[in-house]
């Protein structure tokens, strides 16, 4: 017996194959022959390791075509408030049997600047970095990166 795919739990968002899709058919309207996909995705895939490179080991800040913003990784001063809100240091914790807290003085995130973004009702869009352009920052501070920091 065959099962049915799920519908999308979010509808509206756009994948790589519909990005295919509209290349495709930009193609054919010029009578160019496109691309298979697989080439065209190691294409965007190469594109998009690029520009985290760029924004994580090089620490410059992308800035988007198409007037869309800015990306780069931002540092930014710890604040301490509530002991219920601070990061617990899980491996140390189980090795000595009472809570340890990391006690960094800095955060680092990820920040899409939308000040000269000219997209209308740009207040209702969010960026989400992708888990492996979170899981590159931290490898870049232990070798010595250093971020812009945000006041």
């Amino acid at each position: 017996m065959e099962r049915k795919r799920k519908e999308q739990k979010r509808k509206g968002f756009k994948t790589l194959k519909d990005s295919y899709n509209y290349y495709k058919e930009n193609c054919i309207s010029k009578n160019i022959k496109p691309q298979p996909f697989k080439i065209y995705s190691n294409i965007i895939k190469e594109c998009n390791l690029e520009l985290l490179n760029q924004v994580v080991n090089e620490s410059n800040g992308v800035t988007l075509p198409y007037r869309l913003g800015d990306l780069e990784v931002i540092k930014l001063n710890r604040h301490y408030g509530l002991k219920k809100n601070w990061a617990i240091d899980y491996k140390k914790t189980k090795e000595l049997g009472f809570p340890i807290y990391f006690d960094q003085k800095y955060l680092y995130k990820w920040n899409w600047n939308i000040k000269k973004c000219i997209v209308t009702h740009k207040t209702l869009y969010k960026f989400t970095a992708a888990r492996k352009a979170k899981r590159m920052v931290a490898p870049a501070i232990k070798n010595g990166q250093d971020f812009f920091k945000l006041k």
